[in-house]
């Protein structure tokens, strides 16, 4: 029987042509199934270090979240109502703190006088789009303001022909630059309701006494007042200089409205304290008080303690953490077998990155803090409660921890921290880098003869070269000393002893493990780059396969086609 084209009965030959086209081509694309078998776990494995990625950046963030809960303080009042005074405090020392508010800071303000009704007499118009200023003394000339506020800074203002209303004058004041805050308020009654109020931005009496001011200068010459033109019943005065005003005379002040700004006054155990703000942030280290009414009679005591619930809270979180990490890790990178009993390879099996980083890091975890002196309380987590497991996991004794905040809270937070404790007051260690070393290092600031202070390190007998300290006292270190970061406000000599806590160390691994070009980052990189190219062979390999069966296919139909044909002869010569 013949064929058509090129397709392929096997009726002539008797053999399916097509499974053993089949059978030649997959002995010949075994190449091609490996490539594509090496591309699919490469796929794997990046999906398997994506989700390690997640989980150690979440690791890491319970690190800081520890660090956070080991600052924090729980403060309680015993007044319920928190009526003068509140607190916060992250890391202030525990114990009571005694206040009492006598007064609180205040504004200085300027407003409308009132008569007998209520109405205002000054500052005050029908409507804020009323005009402020006729100055019919010199007609054509635009008005002009000085405003000072409690921080003494004096602004001048002119007012323009279109801007010459109390919106206007509102608005020239809050663009001047000036310490001054101007409204316009509509109180609703009398024949001028729309007043303009004054108040100064910050609280406190400032350089002036409190006292705010509010000047017409319109007509000033030769440094005398002129005759004020304006509606407000704004009186006139005087600047020493238009361009750059030092010295005001004249005019409104706060005084006049009896609302001069003041001072916060307050007893804090027992210490009288005076402040320009309500927000008191240097009267006690790491706490700060927000002083809500004055006129206070009695003391309100403030209890600071730990917050043990939320660090042990957020340890509980890290070591869960921990746990899961562990086990996704070995999930990804142990192989299993199928149901035949081949070996089904894990993405992570051979890797050697994540494996010696899990190996860094158990073994980090395990480990006593570096730099530590001998006589510090507490060296490793293992002392906080933290214990682990057969399986590798972590389990963590919450009475252990809290036992351990309770005994000596500052030794449980070297243990997640980078620290440094000066034997010298004019030098303060105020923090470190990843490479910063360990131990004690003895220090020497010395100044020159133009003044410039310059600090050098002395370890192991070997002293580095001088480093210069900056104007604001910062001083930075260099090579072995490199990220450590100083306070310097004096000479002389002392020791820093330098310690990284646990916790500061798994961080430093992870963020070199996890962050841009790094360990995971460079993993990632070379399997795209990989696959890339696998990609590439497999397409060539598939395409050299495909032209491959296009060419058996044509022969094949040509034998059937020329067996079909002899079929043919043969059944015409044996019918003779």
């Amino acid at each position: 029987m013949a064929t058509t084209g090129n397709s392929l009965s096997g009726i002539s030959s008797g053999i399916d042509t097509k499974a053993l086209i089949d059978a030649i081509l997959g002995m010949k694309g075994g190449s091609v199934t490996r490539l594509q078998a090496k591309k699919d776990l490469n796929d794997k494995k990046t999906e398997a270090l994506t989700a390690m990625r997640t989980s150690l950046s979440a690791f890491s963030l319970s690190l800081a979240v520890i660090q956070d809960k080991l600052s924090s303080r729980l403060i309680t009042s015993s007044d319920s109502n928190n009526t003068n005074v509140t607190a916060t405090g992250t890391g202030a020392a525990a114990g009571n703190y005694d206040i009492t508010v006598r007064t609180v800071a205040t504004k200085g303000r300027i407003s409308a006088t009132l008569d007998a009704q209520g109405w205002a007499t000054n500052l005050a118009v029908a409507s804020p789009t009323d005009s402020v200023s006729s100055n019919v003394f010199t007609p054509g000339t635009p008005a002009q303001f000085a405003i000072q506020g409690t921080d003494g800074v004096i602004k001048t203002i002119t007012m323009t022909e279109g801007a010459n209303t109390l919106n206007g004058l509102r608005d020239a004041i809050n663009a001047s630059g000036a310490g001054v805050t101007a409204t316009v308020v509509n109180i609703g009654k009398g024949d001028k309701p729309y007043q303009l109020v004054l108040s100064a931005k910050e609280t406190g009496i400032g350089t002036t006494q409190g006292v705010v001011t509010l000047v017409d200068i319109t007509n000033m010459a030769n440094g005398q007042p002129g005759a004020a033109a304006n509606n407000l019943g704004i009186t006139a005065g005087t600047v020493d200089s238009l361009v750059t005003p030092a010295a005001l005379t004249g005019g409104l002040t706060s005084t006049v409205s009896g609302l001069s700004a003041t001072n916060a006054n307050f007893t804090l155990n027992g210490v009288e304290l005076t402040r320009t703000t309500n927000v008191v942030k240097d009267a006690a280290e790491g706490m700060t008080f927000t002083l809500k009414q004055g006129g206070q009679t009695g003391t309100t005591t403030l209890s600071v303690t730990p917050d043990k619930i939320g660090a042990t809270a957020a340890m509980q979180d890290l070591i869960t953490k921990y746990n899961a990490l562990v086990k996704d890790y070995k999930a990804a990178s142990t192989s299993t077998k199928d149901s035949d009993g081949s070996i089904i390879q894990a993405p992570l099996t051979n890797d050697a990155s994540t494996r010696n980083l899990m190996a860094t890091l158990k073994s980090t975890l395990a480990g006593a803090s570096a730099g530590l002196p001998g006589s510090a309380t507490y060296k490793t987590m293992a002392d906080l409660g933290v214990r682990t497991m057969a399986d590798g996991t972590l389990f963590l004794n919450t009475n252990t921890l809290q036992t351990a905040m309770g005994n000596d809270l500052a030794s449980v937070q070297r243990l997640f921290n980078f620290s440094g404790d000066s034997t010298n007051q004019g030098v303060a260690f105020k923090s470190a880098g990843p490479k910063t070393i360990t131990g004690p290092v003895d220090f020497q600031i010395t100044q020159d003869g133009g003044g410039t202070l310059w600090g050098a390190f002395t370890r192991n007998g070997v002293t580095s070269s001088p480093i210069q300290v900056a104007a604001d006292g910062t001083l930075v270190g260099t090579g072995d000393y490199e990220g450590l970061n100083l306070k310097v406000t004096g000479t002389g000599s002392g020791t820093l002893t330098l310690s990284r806590g646990v916790g500061r160390a798994v961080t430093d691994l992870l963020s070199a493990f996890t962050g841009t070009s790094g360990g995971i980052d460079t993993l990632l990189k070379s399997i795209t780059t990989q696959n890339t190219n696998l990609g590439s062979q497999i397409v060539q390999g598939q395409t050299r396969l495909d032209n491959e069966r296009t060419v058996l296919t044509k022969k094949f139909a040509q034998m059937e086609a020329m067996l079909g044909r002899m079929k043919a002869a043969s059944g015409s010569l044996s019918g003779l």
